[in-house]
């Protein structure tokens, strides 16, 4: 029995060392965000930096926009591969009659103009056995 229980902590200690490749991989990806131009279309650049222990095949995602709390657009972001201890970046352009109204009423001084975006990156990975 001593040899069975030592056995089954001694199987359970090396699965708990060697993690699957999705979740050593997951959580390694770090996202940047800063600003463009910004009137009629703004400008989110995106910056991607790879800090996992695998290459990505395919990166992509969505970013929203946001102007003094109210949603006014979203955009699509498309990056592409990127290699282990890289980074790459895209523009996410977003156009919207909302993000207009916006501008105009920055510009007839009835309201701000602070942006405020998030951005949610989709990455994919390829094994290759």
């Amino acid at each position: 029995m001593k040899r069975f229980v030592a056995f089954l902590c001694g199987f359970l200690l090396a699965g708990s060392l060697v993690a699957p490749a999705a979740a050593a991989a997951a959580g390694g990806v770090r996202l940047k965000l800063s600003y463009g131009w910004c009137e009629s279309a703004c400008e989110i650049r995106v910056k991607v930096t790879n800090n996992g222990r695998y290459n990505i095949d395919w990166v992509g995602g969505t970013c929203r926009l946001e102007v003094n709390g109210r949603y006014v657009g979203k955009g699509t972001i498309y990056i592409g591969p990127i290699k282990r201890g890289h980074s790459r970046s895209s523009t996410c352009n977003v156009v919207d009659s909302r993000l207009k109204n916006a501008w105009w009423d920055y510009q007839d001084g009835e309201a701000g103009f602070e942006t405020y975006a998030t951005a949610r990156a989709v990455y994919h990975y390829r094994y290759r056995r």
